[in-house]
C-alpha cells in the first residue's frame, strides 16, 4: 500500500475542500478515507492545526480533524520522537523547524511528502508530490 506524510495546509485544505489543493492531493487524500492508501499525520501537524484554529485562521477545528482521522481508515498519527528527531538533525540548517519535523517524518518513514512547500519540493532531501 502507498504510504504518505501530509503536510499542515495540504490536510486543512482537503478538509476545508480549499480549491488551493492541488489535485494530485485531493485524490490521495480521499484514496486514504477510502483506506485505499496510508496518510502518516505528525503530532505536529496536529499541533499547528489546534494553533491556528484557536486563532480562527481555518475553518475546521481540530476535533473536526480527529474525527476524520479516526473515521477513515488510512490515516494514521505518527509521533515525533527521537528516531524522528534524530533525522531531523541531517535536514538543511536553513529550513524552518516545523518543515524540518514534518520532513523528517517523511525521510524517516522513506515515504513521500505532500506539500505545496517550495523549499521542501525543490529540496534533494525529501521526496514531495503536489502537482
Amino acid at each position: 500500500m502507498d504510504t504518505y506524510v501530509v503536510d499542515t495546509h495540504v490536510l486543512v485544505w482537503f478538509l476545508t475542500e480549499d480549491k488551493r489543493l492541488s489535485p494530485m492531493a485531493d485524490q490521495i487524500l480521499t484514496q486514504a478515507e477510502a483506506g485505499e492508501v496510508q496518510i502518516f499525520v505528525p503530532t505536529l501537524v496536529l499541533a499547528e492545526i489546534t494553533h491556528i484554529a484557536q486563532k480562527n485562521r481555518v475553518a475546521v477545528t481540530i476535533h473536526q480533524v480527529i474525527n476524520t482521522i479516526n473515521q477513515g481508515d488510512g490515516f494514521t498519527v505518527v509521533s515525533f520522537d527521537l528516531a524522528v528527531f534524530q533525522t531531523m538533525l541531517t535536514l538543511p540548517d536553513n529550513w524552518e523547524i516545523h518543515d524540518k519535523i514534518i520532513a523528517a517524518t517523511a525521510c524517516y518513514y522513506k515515504v513521500k511528502l505532500i506539500t505545496i512547500d517550495e523549499v521542501l519540493r525543490n529540496s534533494d532531501a525529501v521526496e514531495t508530490v503536489w502537482d
